[in-house]
């Protein structure tokens, strides 16, 4: 990747990098940078990839090892929708941070579709982006991929949409851009869309097919996505298309998330305990595993099952201890409460009542489970001062 030339005047930049995992001891966070900060500069180098930004990071780290020449550099950032361009000073090295890709117009579409549901301002902010030059290709068929339909009641208009893309532009990159914009936005409906059109061209492409997979388990459609599975499982070993061993293990996650779907708590426990033991510091895994578990326990089917859960993973995953403890623990404080102990429930929360989690914390990782309302809904009646979604 070529290194941007360094600019004197940042203002009106409009690509970077916009900050969406941050490790709590990473160079970034130590510096004061936050989740949702853009990054537009490092050292004045604009950085609109993260290819720019490995390749100009690189740069001063040589030139420092040649030369001693300063072990620090300057990120110039935008924070909180203002384009007022900010800085801070980080040691050379990794930042400890994870990033997408950012744009201006692309904020404004994913703003208007996102959080207000308005497509005819996210198309018109499309057709702005693309009419006024500043934005690359790539750039403007993203904007035009977060735009497709995504409504329960919108097949007609998805399919129009959808056939336009695919008659425009290469199938690979939609292929990609869906991925990338269309799921991490929960968008499952515009993804399905586009990954079926896929399929139609290049048929058993095993990473699309568990793509779908995963799209028609978050839309609730449990026997789409377990015949796809099935469809792939029944492929021999010696097919080119056979699943791999890390696709095998996608898949087992993929039926795991059926099973819970349907309830079959049981089953999907025993699927994501293995992927747990497999990878303990998998946040979805370990929550997903506790969460059945929970159920199982609330239900009477296994009583204590979520004590015995919830101390494995205590004790084999330092995620607990660092990134999920907070959630955990509103899943401790909803168990307890199903069991009728609100003394102990009420305690768990007066342990966050006057941390910065318990002040600022909106969760949202619950509603990624059926009944998960539930768990947040007991966690605002306990710390009704600060509603958790």
């Amino acid at each position: 990747e070529t290194i941007a030339p360094a600019k004197r005047n940042l203002s009106g930049t409009l690509a970077g990098l916009k900050i969406v995992e941050l490790t709590g001891n990473g160079a970034a966070a130590q510096a004061g940078l936050r989740f949702g900060d853009v990054l537009i500069a490092y050292n004045n180098h604009p950085i609109a990839s993260e290819e720019q930004i490995n390749a100009v990071m690189r740069l001063y780290q040589q030139q420092h090892k040649q030369t001693a020449a300063s072990d620090t550099a300057q990120l110039a950032f935008y924070r909180g929708g203002d384009m007022k361009v900010k800085t801070v000073s980080v040691p050379l090295g990794r930042l400890g941070i994870d990033t997408r890709e950012w744009t201006f117009a692309g904020e404004s579409v994913e703003n208007a579709i996102v959080d207000e549901g308005d497509y005819a301002a996210a198309q018109k902010f499309a057709d702005d982006a693309a009419a006024s030059g500043n934005y690359t290709p790539d750039q403007i068929l993203q904007m035009r991929i977060v735009c497709v339909n995504n409504e329960k009641d919108g097949e007609q208009i998805r399919q129009a949409q959808v056939d336009q893309l695919y008659r425009k532009y290469p199938v690979e990159k939609l292929r990609v851009f869906s991925n990338h914009d269309l799921v991490y936005n929960k968008r499952y409906r515009a993804a399905v869309a586009m990954f079926q059109r896929y399929l139609k061209i290049n048929p058993a492409d095993v990473s699309t097919e568990l793509s779908l997979a995963t799209c028609y388990a978050e839309i609730e459609k449990y026997d789409d996505a377990e015949a796809l599975l099935n469809k792939i499982l029944a492929r021999p070993k010696s097919d080119e298309n056979a699943p791999t061993e890390f696709a095998t293990s996608v898949l087992s996650n993929i039926q795991a998330k059926i099973y819970m779907g349907r309830h079959e708590y049981a089953r999907a426990e025993e699927r994501f305990a293995k992927a747990f033991k497999d990878s303990p510091d998998d946040p979805y895994t370990t929550l997903a595993f506790l969460y059945c578990a929970a159920w199982r326990d609330i239900t009477g089917e296994k009583p204590g099952e979520f004590q015995s859960a919830y101390l494995m993973v205590s004790t084999q995953s330092d995620v607990v201890a660092e990134v999920l403890a907070y959630d955990i623990d509103e899943l401790r404080a909803f168990v307890l409460m199903k069991e009728h102990h609100s003394s102990l429930a009420r305690k768990i929360a007066d342990k966050w009542r006057d941390s910065e989690d318990g002040k600022h914390n909106v969760s949202t990782l619950w509603r990624r489970f059926p009944g998960g309302s539930e768990v947040i809904d007991t966690w605002n009646a306990l710390m009704p001062q600060q509603p958790v979604a």
